[in-house]
Protein backbone atom coordinates (compact mmCIF):
# COMPACT_ATOMS: atom_id res chain seq x y z
CA UNK A 1 0.00 0.00 0.00
CA UNK A 2 0.94 3.78 -0.88
CA UNK A 3 0.89 6.62 2.01
CA UNK A 4 -2.71 6.32 2.13
CA UNK A 5 -2.71 3.03 2.74
CA UNK A 6 -1.75 1.03 5.76
CA UNK A 7 0.35 3.98 7.53
CA UNK A 8 -2.63 5.96 7.50
CA UNK A 9 -5.12 2.84 8.20
CA UNK A 10 -3.29 2.57 11.69
CA UNK A 11 -2.88 6.57 12.10
CA UNK A 12 -6.56 6.17 11.63
CA UNK A 13 -6.86 3.93 14.28
CA UNK A 14 -5.07 5.69 16.51
CA UNK A 15 -7.61 8.25 16.31
CA UNK A 16 -9.11 6.59 19.69
CA UNK A 17 -6.59 7.40 21.64
CA UNK A 18 -5.72 10.85 21.07
CA UNK A 19 -6.10 11.25 25.16
CA UNK A 20 -3.22 9.56 25.65
CA UNK A 21 -0.92 10.69 23.23
CA UNK A 22 -1.83 14.14 21.26
CA UNK A 23 -0.56 17.40 23.10
CA UNK A 24 1.03 15.37 25.70
CA UNK A 25 4.00 18.26 25.77
CA UNK A 26 1.01 20.95 26.04
CA UNK A 27 1.53 22.75 29.31
CA UNK A 28 -2.41 23.10 28.92
CA UNK A 29 -3.50 19.80 29.40
CA UNK A 30 -5.33 18.53 32.23
CA UNK A 31 -4.36 14.50 32.32
CA UNK A 32 -6.86 13.94 35.12
CA UNK A 33 -9.74 15.56 32.76
CA UNK A 34 -10.34 13.13 29.29
CA UNK A 35 -11.85 15.99 27.60
CA UNK A 36 -9.76 17.45 24.86
CA UNK A 37 -6.39 17.84 24.25
CA UNK A 38 -4.23 20.82 23.21
CA UNK A 39 -5.69 22.98 26.01
CA UNK A 40 -8.16 20.92 27.85
CA UNK A 41 -9.68 21.07 31.31
CA UNK A 42 -9.62 23.66 33.94
CA UNK A 43 -6.02 25.14 32.92
CA UNK A 44 -6.41 28.49 31.40
CA UNK A 45 -5.48 28.11 27.47
CA UNK A 46 -1.61 29.36 26.35
CA UNK A 47 -0.51 32.04 25.03
CA UNK A 48 -1.74 32.06 21.21
CA UNK A 49 0.98 34.24 20.25
CA UNK A 50 4.13 32.22 19.16
CA UNK A 51 7.05 32.72 20.96
CA UNK A 52 9.68 34.58 19.40
CA UNK A 53 12.33 32.22 20.49
CA UNK A 54 10.29 29.07 18.69
CA UNK A 55 10.51 31.49 15.66
CA UNK A 56 14.68 32.17 15.83
CA UNK A 57 15.06 28.52 15.92
CA UNK A 58 12.71 27.64 13.48
CA UNK A 59 14.40 30.74 11.19
CA UNK A 60 18.57 29.37 12.60
CA UNK A 61 17.74 26.07 10.17
CA UNK A 62 15.59 27.64 7.43
CA UNK A 63 16.08 27.22 4.11
CA UNK A 64 14.27 26.43 0.67
CA UNK A 65 15.25 22.69 0.88
CA UNK A 66 14.01 22.69 4.54
CA UNK A 67 10.75 20.48 5.68
CA UNK A 68 9.57 20.80 9.04
CA UNK A 69 7.85 17.39 10.10
CA UNK A 70 5.24 17.14 12.66
CA UNK A 71 3.83 14.32 14.69
CA UNK A 72 1.89 14.36 17.81
CA UNK A 73 4.84 14.93 20.25
CA UNK A 74 7.08 17.79 18.38
CA UNK A 75 8.17 17.82 15.28
CA UNK A 76 11.98 17.87 13.58
CA UNK A 77 13.98 19.99 10.64
CA UNK A 78 15.52 18.15 7.68
CA UNK A 79 16.79 18.87 4.46
CA UNK A 80 14.35 17.33 1.45
CA UNK A 81 17.06 16.67 -0.78
CA UNK A 82 20.11 15.84 1.39
CA UNK A 83 17.84 14.16 4.42
CA UNK A 84 20.16 15.70 6.86
CA UNK A 85 20.61 16.69 9.52
CA UNK A 86 18.01 16.54 11.21
CA UNK A 87 16.95 19.25 14.00
CA UNK A 88 14.74 18.20 16.90
CA UNK A 89 11.99 20.56 18.22
CA UNK A 90 10.11 19.03 21.39
CA UNK A 91 7.00 21.06 21.25
CA UNK A 92 3.07 21.47 20.97
CA UNK A 93 3.00 20.93 16.91
CA UNK A 94 0.34 23.73 16.98
CA UNK A 95 3.06 25.96 18.29
CA UNK A 96 5.69 24.65 15.48
CA UNK A 97 3.20 24.89 12.94
CA UNK A 98 2.49 28.42 13.57
CA UNK A 99 6.33 29.26 13.87
CA UNK A 100 7.01 27.76 10.40
CA UNK A 101 3.89 30.09 9.53
CA UNK A 102 5.77 33.28 10.12
CA UNK A 103 8.84 32.08 9.31
CA UNK A 104 7.51 30.31 5.86
CA UNK A 105 9.05 27.09 6.41
CA UNK A 106 7.26 24.49 4.62
CA UNK A 107 5.71 21.48 6.65
CA UNK A 108 4.42 17.95 6.61
CA UNK A 109 2.43 16.28 8.89
CA UNK A 110 2.67 13.11 9.90
CA UNK A 111 0.00 12.93 13.05
CA UNK A 112 -1.58 11.05 14.43
CA UNK A 113 2.04 9.24 15.03
CA UNK A 114 4.61 9.77 17.25
CA UNK A 115 8.25 10.73 15.92
CA UNK A 116 11.08 9.36 17.56
CA UNK A 117 12.48 12.68 18.83
CA UNK A 118 15.61 10.53 21.19
CA UNK A 119 13.52 10.39 24.51
CA UNK A 120 13.16 7.35 26.68
CA UNK A 121 10.98 5.18 25.42
CA UNK A 122 10.23 6.21 21.95
CA UNK A 123 12.01 3.15 19.73
CA UNK A 124 8.88 1.99 18.32
CA UNK A 125 8.09 5.53 17.30
CA UNK A 126 8.34 6.72 13.45
CA UNK A 127 12.06 7.54 12.67
CA UNK A 128 12.33 11.03 11.29
CA UNK A 129 14.21 9.51 7.97
CA UNK A 130 10.78 7.18 7.48
CA UNK A 131 8.28 10.51 8.55
CA UNK A 132 10.33 12.30 5.74
CA UNK A 133 9.51 9.43 3.02
CA UNK A 134 6.12 9.21 3.88
CA UNK A 135 6.27 13.11 3.17
CA UNK A 136 7.61 12.44 -0.26
CA UNK A 137 5.38 9.83 -1.23
CA UNK A 138 1.76 11.17 0.22
CA UNK A 139 -0.87 12.45 -1.85
CA UNK A 140 -3.28 15.08 -0.64
CA UNK A 141 -5.35 14.83 -3.77
CA UNK A 142 -7.74 17.77 -4.15
CA UNK A 143 -7.76 18.45 0.06
CA UNK A 144 -4.95 21.78 -0.09
CA UNK A 145 -7.52 22.66 -3.14
CA UNK A 146 -10.59 22.17 -1.01
CA UNK A 147 -8.97 23.83 2.34
CA UNK A 148 -8.15 26.97 0.21
CA UNK A 149 -11.50 27.12 -1.58
CA UNK A 150 -12.92 27.04 2.47
CA UNK A 151 -9.75 29.44 3.86
CA UNK A 152 -10.94 32.57 6.07
CA UNK A 153 -8.24 33.81 8.39
CA UNK A 154 -10.24 32.13 11.61
CA UNK A 155 -11.11 29.34 10.15
CA UNK A 156 -10.22 25.83 12.44
CA UNK A 157 -10.12 22.51 11.67
CA UNK A 158 -11.15 20.15 14.30
CA UNK A 159 -9.89 16.39 14.12
CA UNK A 160 -12.28 13.43 16.06
CA UNK A 161 -12.42 9.95 15.40
CA UNK A 162 -15.89 9.81 13.91
CA UNK A 163 -14.97 12.49 11.38
CA UNK A 164 -13.36 16.01 11.09
CA UNK A 165 -15.04 19.34 10.23
CA UNK A 166 -14.14 22.80 8.79
CA UNK A 167 -15.37 25.54 11.08
CA UNK A 168 -15.33 29.50 10.27
CA UNK A 169 -14.95 28.48 7.17
CA UNK A 170 -16.26 31.03 3.37
CA UNK A 171 -19.40 28.84 3.05
CA UNK A 172 -20.62 30.06 6.45
CA UNK A 173 -21.37 26.83 7.43
CA UNK A 174 -19.63 23.25 9.37
CA UNK A 175 -17.92 21.20 6.64
CA UNK A 176 -17.64 17.34 7.37
CA UNK A 177 -15.42 14.84 6.59
CA UNK A 178 -14.84 10.89 7.00
CA UNK A 179 -12.70 8.36 6.45
CA UNK A 180 -9.55 8.44 5.03
CA UNK A 181 -10.58 12.27 4.20
CA UNK A 182 -9.87 12.82 8.31
CA UNK A 183 -6.28 12.24 7.38
CA UNK A 184 -6.16 14.15 4.48
CA UNK A 185 -7.71 17.20 5.82
CA UNK A 186 -5.30 16.86 8.95
CA UNK A 187 -2.22 16.73 7.53
CA UNK A 188 -3.33 19.41 4.40
CA UNK A 189 -4.72 22.08 7.19
CA UNK A 190 -1.00 21.41 8.64
CA UNK A 191 0.59 22.51 5.21
CA UNK A 192 -1.46 25.83 5.11
CA UNK A 193 -0.91 26.69 8.40
CA UNK A 194 -4.38 25.95 9.01
CA UNK A 195 -4.94 25.85 13.32
CA UNK A 196 -5.93 22.25 13.81
CA UNK A 197 -8.29 21.06 17.28
CA UNK A 198 -8.46 17.55 18.53
CA UNK A 199 -11.03 16.54 20.26
CA UNK A 200 -9.83 13.95 23.32
CA UNK A 201 -12.25 11.95 23.64
CA UNK A 202 -12.10 10.78 20.21
CA UNK A 203 -15.94 11.53 19.06
CA UNK A 204 -17.32 14.55 18.09
CA UNK A 205 -20.91 15.36 18.24
CA UNK A 206 -22.36 14.65 14.73
CA UNK A 207 -26.08 15.55 13.20
CA UNK A 208 -27.90 12.51 12.63
CA UNK A 209 -31.65 11.80 12.06
CA UNK A 210 -32.51 11.41 15.45
CA UNK A 211 -30.62 14.10 16.87
CA UNK A 212 -27.08 14.81 17.54
CA UNK A 213 -24.71 11.55 18.53
CA UNK A 214 -22.73 11.36 21.74
CA UNK A 215 -19.51 13.04 21.63
CA UNK A 216 -18.03 16.43 22.30
CA UNK A 217 -19.74 19.27 20.77
CA UNK A 218 -18.12 21.84 18.41
CA UNK A 219 -17.93 24.78 20.74
CA UNK A 220 -16.80 22.52 23.62
CA UNK A 221 -13.88 21.42 21.06
CA UNK A 222 -12.84 24.93 20.05
CA UNK A 223 -13.04 26.19 23.90
CA UNK A 224 -10.64 23.90 24.96
CA UNK A 225 -8.31 24.53 22.20
CA UNK A 226 -9.04 28.29 22.73
CA UNK A 227 -10.32 28.76 19.48
CA UNK A 228 -14.21 29.62 21.18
Amino acid sequence: MGARGSGWLLAAALLGGLGCNARALDPGVNPMDPTMTGTGGSNPPPDPVVTPDLVSQLRMVAGPDQLLIVGVNGGAVTSVSTHGPIHQFVNDPERLVEAAAVVGMKVCSVELQTLALGLPGDGAMLAVPDALDMCLKEDLGDMPARIAELRTPSMVVVVASNAAITVRSTNGGINYFYGTDIVDLLHAAREVYVPVCFVMTGALALPTPEGQSAGASIDEALAACGRS
